[in-house]
């Protein structure tokens, strides 16, 4: 068994992981003690929505000690342990370093974390120097080889390992080009065999195993799951066929499997406030839960039924309670995002639901994009608009709650418009114009940035009324912006 991937830095900006094959990711996140890859987050956490493994990696620039990049390492991958898998990379100028220095820093995390790194190096490197002590500490190996004819269209997963591999018997994972070539991509990529299953990359990464207590309680790593459910705005879990309750996600992140046939049978959600939910069942049809806690059962076990469709609503009475949520359908893939009480999935198909997507929504935003008009509407934190077809964003409506928000556009031969206080039913831009969106100014309790023709993403910037995004007198499209709301 093995895996198919790619590993990527702020040098792949603009890749949509969604339209790239990949069973992992490995993201760049910091490098020496100073430098935060400011793409990494965004790849990690649409990499994980996707279903894909993840990890990420330091490159080691030999210019403090070990300790300390390793220090900085943790500092800013917190969030990523035992989620991820931890690299070192270890090329460049830290290679005149030696394995001291590299071992200092593996060490480090490991004595930080409690997981084991891999370390990432040249064929070359592997048999320069004695990695003896590396390899007896148990560290593993992620080594590149390049054979011969480089480029590759497409995995190559039975790629041969290329020379010697030093003191290690085995590596972990193989590096065989660094100009390969995927669909969904134009330029180059780092393509990866990892040698094992979905399970052993877990091992790596320090995942706890969920294991089913005979009971029906779900612990992972000797707490109960319930204890763990009230991290994020939103926590949800599911119960798979044939693997019970998998452990508890929360804001947009996924619950459940898709490739492997296995249907959700039940859900539990603990809600940040008084929400109410239906769903619909094989043999059952539709079935209503009032103001559900986190212990209420969603569904059915031991009776392999399977949920085919959900719709979620939060009071708006009390309180602004807005949920946005997504599933994914057998044969299908991932539905539209619904919102505040819309059915996801297909009520009577007879599409067994296999993950879900659930989250709070603050704004719902939706674009009008040239050739293909009104796109879906997607919650705040999702892009808006298109990436990677070279189409103008001509205009968009923002729904805003109870938020405040002003917003400014230049607009293609019309120049600065300014719309005020915004409504959901405020149109930002043009529609059956052909003009596009130049630049953008927004008013409100959030950061953006957006996707420019031709230069890709912008920084994040935040919305204060003064700063803009976009060009102006350049004769430049905006394709799309994203949102995320401030905490």
């Amino acid at each position: 068994m093995s895996l198919n991937g790619i590993d990527i830095s702020n040098h792949q900006a603009g890749l949509d992981l969604a339209k790239v094959s990949a069973d992992f990711v490995i993201c760049k996140a910091t490098e020496g003690t100073g430098f935060v890859d400011p793409y990494c987050n965004g790849f990690i956490q649409r990499a994980k929505n996707l279903g894909r493994k993840t990890g990420v990696y330091h490159y080691a620039t030999g210019k403090s000690t070990g300790k300390e990049e390793a220090d900085f390492f943790y500092k800013n991958i917190r969030g990523y342990i035992k989620q991820s898998v931890l690299v070192l990379d270890w090329e460049g100028k830290a290679i005149e370093k030696g394995p001291g220095y590299a071992k200092a820093f593996l060490d480090r995390i490991y004595e930080l974390t409690g997981v084991k790194p891999l370390i990432y190096m040249s064929n070359s490197v592997v048999n320069s120097y004695d990695w003896t002590k590396v390899v007896q500490a148990d560290y593993g190996l992620w080594n590149a080889g390049y054979f011969a004819g480089d480029q590759t269209m497409g995995y190559t997963p039975d790629a041969p390992v290329y020379g010697s591999l030093g003191a290690w018997k085995t590596c972990a994972m193989y590096q065989y080009t660094s100009s390969g070539r995927l669909p969904g991509w134009s330029g180059n990529l780092d393509l990866n065999v990892f040698y094992g299953s979905r399970e052993s990359w877990d091992k790596y990464a320090g995942v706890s195993n969920v294991i089913n207590d005979p009971d029906g309680a779900i612990r992972n790593g000797g707490e109960m799951q319930g204890d763990q459910s009230q991290k994020g705005e939103v926590s949800y879990q599911v119960h798979v066929r044939r693997q019970g309750w998998l452990s508890w996600k929360c804001d947009g992140e996924m619950a459940g499997t898709t490739g492997q046939n296995r249907r959700i049978e039940a859900l539990r959600i603990a809600p940040p406030g008084k929400t109410n939910v239906k769903i619909h069942m094989k043999g059952i049809g539709d079935r209503e839960y009032q103001d559900i806690t986190k212990n209420t059962i969603l569904g059915t076990t031991g009776e392999k039924r399977r949920i085919e469709a959900i719709a979620i609503e939060g009071s708006t009475k009390e309180e602004e309670l807005h949920y946005a949520y997504q599933v994914h359908q057998k044969s299908k893939g991932w539905t539209d995002w619904k919102f505040d009480g819309e059915w996801a999935g297909e009520r009577g198909g007879s599409l067994q639901m296999e993950a879900v997507r659930i989250r709070i929504a603050h704004l719902i935003l939706e674009a009008h994009v040239q050739s293909e008009g009104w796109l879906p509407k997607v919650p705040d934190g999702e892009i808006t608009g298109t990436t990677g077809k070279s189409l103008r964003l001509e205009a968009f409506r923002l729904d805003p709650f109870e938020n405040e928000i002003r917003a400014k556009a230049h607009i293609q031969s019309e120049g600065w418009v300014d719309y005020g206080i915004i409504s959901k039913n405020t149109v930002i831009g043009t529609v059956n114009e052909k003009k596009r969106l130049e630049c953008l100014c927004f008013e409100g309790p959030f950061e953006w940035r957006a996707h420019l023709a031709h230069s890709g993403w912008t920084d994040w910037t935040l919305a204060d009324g003064i700063a803009t995004l976009g060009t102006v007198g350049q004769a430049l499209a905006m394709e799309a912006f994203q949102i995320r709301m401030k905490r």
